[in-house]
């Protein structure tokens, strides 16, 4: 069986997205030099996830502490020009600006050094540093970097810039020297959040850490310099020097979140977890006022499906920090775990209540409200997003919404009220717009709107699927065999084309055995998928291997109970001479989704009047039945 998503899997789909997001800073009511990390759902899960694989307090350096300029804020200056340039320094400018609409980085960035050298102007020496780093050319951004400090000496970015150029390009004594005479007038446990930045943005593994190397010896009682260089070394895989560097750490300051968030960190990424879970365990004993600790204690008792005594850990965690923003979000989503959504919400609340600006929570609490069919409310919620990052998600989840309150004529003026502002979001509104036209059975429609977007995007392997499935419904094979076979060249992996592709020509065609080898190796790609065990019982059956295809049939629907699988396992079961079996489970499903189409054509097709055991099956349904 393929698979279009209907309107409360895409309002699932959507929702879920962002779930756990809220958990993505750390919970640290002490050391705000730490943060979190929250690996977030998978695409296309539903409600909350396994939190224990995804709920997990780790230290990384925090941009807010880091204090490193963007391009973008390196690009805005405020400064006029120092002096009018000459014919020649603005014919380099122009040759540099043309190289770089080109990609011609390496032409750009020799011409922007020149025009650097001749304008003496800082700003320009500021750009041609810029684009050698665009192009990893970190001997001509050293250049660039270096007549950047000697034109505007003052300029921390300059010199940041300098010190990242020189690491890059193995000219270490260099660096060394200009992160020394850098830190001369600064305290060294805060100079130190600013190195690591540029350590690890650079590209030289080897560079970055011989600077930490340095570093450690030169500050050898420094905890701060020790966790730091931790955090270097593990992010260039050099773990026996990083966990060395972090034991340091707490060797000088016994009980220190950030560094006890480093070791399980480093621990974690190792695989070493029954190490980190009694590292955690001993820490928190050991220090029971540690709140970020506490939390990843939690997190380890999910991990292990402990989560109600997760969820205990998390109400003490309140108790001692009750607006901890972070411990609010992830007991929230422990509650929501243990299927107490009026809990989470009230925790969700909570939190936004301290937050009021933060869309990562108004986000899981709309979702929240959409999984109680609280539409209004969700609505509302959505609509008051303006994180960038969300803001076409959210006004999809608007048009899911209206599809199921209003219809899908109102769902589609609300997605053509949407302006996309990359392709990405372009493709997620048409997907959105092309699944709810086929759920509508607008098929024509449907098909005619896909495509004209792959006009735009004939590549797309998204929309070339959302074409092929719905001119499989329209029994154009030849358009979806096409389309299937473009994606599966592009992409040999793609079950879902795989299994789509096999299961339409089991339906619509003979060709039985090319079908089963496409299906087999969609279940080689997801062997516990329902609906490519549903293709495959389908295609056994195709070729009169009942016995096989009951098995297969039954295993899907054990793995999700879907009308169409029941459909197929009851019809399967009345070919076999089973019809008790058969009449019991559609007389089941009827029960629970009597609108059907491929389950009401299949009783249809056996003569099998089943309305007695639907007491609100539609009267035209009943008489097609009986006909």
């Amino acid at each position: 069986m393929y698979k279009y998503l209907t309107t409360t899997k895409l309002l699932a789909y959507w929702a879920s997205i962002v779930l756990l997001s809220a958990c993505a800073s750390t919970p640290d009511a002490t050391q705000s030099n730490s943060q979190a990390e929250v690996v977030e759902t998978n695409e296309g899960s539903q409600g909350a996830a396994d939190i224990g694989e995804q709920a997990d307090v780790v230290v990384e350096a925090n941009p807010d502490q880091l204090k490193i300029a963007s391009d973008r804020e390196l690009a805005a200056d405020p400064d006029l020009p120092l002096q009018d340039l000459d014919s020649e320094t603005l014919e380099r400018l122009l040759l540099m600006n043309f190289a770089s609409y080109q990609g011609a980085w390496q032409v750009a960035t020799s011409n922007a050094l020149k025009a650097a050298e001749l304008s003496k102007d800082f700003r320009v020496a500021r750009m041609a540093t810029l684009i050698a780093l665009r192009d990893e050319d970190y001997k001509s951004a050293a250049l660039g970097a270096a007549a950047w400090t000697r034109l505007k000496p003052n300029s921390v970015n300059a010199q940041n810039m300098h010190i990242l150029s020189l690491v890059g390009s193995a000219q270490l004594d260099a660096a060394k020297q200009a992160i020394t005479a850098q830190q001369a007038d600064q305290d060294i446990d805060s100079y130190i959040k600013q190195v690591v930045a540029l350590l690890v943005r650079q590209k030289n593994p080897e560079g970055g850490f011989e600077i930490a190397d340095y570093l450690v010896q030169q500050n050898p009682q420094s905890a701060q310099v020790h966790v730091s260089a931790a955090y270097v070394a593990e992010t260039f895989k050099k773990y026996e020097a990083a966990q060395v560097w972090v034991d340091k750490a707490l060797e000088l300051r016994p009980g220190w979140d950030l560094a006890a968030q480093m070791n399980a960190n480093i621990l974690r990424t190792q695989n070493k977890l029954d190490e980190r879970a009694a590292f955690i365990d001993q820490f928190v004993k050991d220090y029971p006022g540690s709140i970020a600790m506490r939390i990843n204690h939690s997190a380890e008792l999910s991990r292990a499906k402990d989560y109600q005594g997760a969820y205990s850990v998390m109400q003490g965690v309140l108790k001692d920090a009750p607006k901890n923003v972070d411990a609010l979000q992830y007991t929230a989503a422990l509650a929501e775990q243990l299927e107490d959504n009026k809990k989470s919400a009230y925790y969700y609340r909570r939190a936004l209540s301290l937050e009021p600006k933060n869309d990562d929570i108004r986000w899981s609490l709309a979702r929240l409200a959409v999984a109680e069919k609280k539409y209004a409310t969700a609505e509302r919620l959505f609509n008051d997003i303006s994180d960038e990052r969300m803001l076409i998600r959210a006004q999809i989840q608007v048009a899911n919404m209206r599809n199921e309150t209003q219809g899908v004529t109102m769902a589609v003026n609300t997605l053509r009220a949407i302006e996309p502002k990359t392709e990405d979001e372009y493709v997620q509104v048409a997907i959105t717009r092309h699944y709810l036209l086929m759920e509508a059975k607008q098929l024509e429609e449907a098909f005619g709107y896909v495509n004209e977007t792959l006009v735009y995007l004939p590549d797309n392997l998204e929309l070339l699927y959302a074409r092929a499935l719905v001119a499989s419904e329209l029994k154009r094979l030849d358009i979806a065999e096409q389309d299937f076979a473009q994606i599966i060249a592009a992409q040999p992996d793609h079950a879902n084309a795989l299994n789509a592709y096999g299961y339409t020509l089991a339906d619509q065609t003979d060709r039985y055995d090319e079908a089963k080898e496409l299906i087999a190796k969609a279940l080689e790609l997801r062997p516990n998928d329902a609906h490519i065990l549903d293709s495959m019982g389908w295609v056994l059956y195709r070729l009169n291997d009942l016995e096989g295809a009951i098995e297969y049939l039954q295993k899907a629907y054990d793995a999700s109970p879907e009308t169409e699988i029941a459909a197929h396992l009851g019809e399967v079961l009345w070919e076999s001479g089973q019809p008790d079996k058969a009449r019991a489970l559609w007389s089941k499903t009827l029960s629970e989704d009597d609108e059907n189409s491929v389950l009401n054509e299949t009783l249809k097709r056996y003569e099998v009047d089943l309305s007695s055991a639907a007491p609100n099956l539609k009267p035209e349904l009943v008489r097609a039945d009986r006909s």
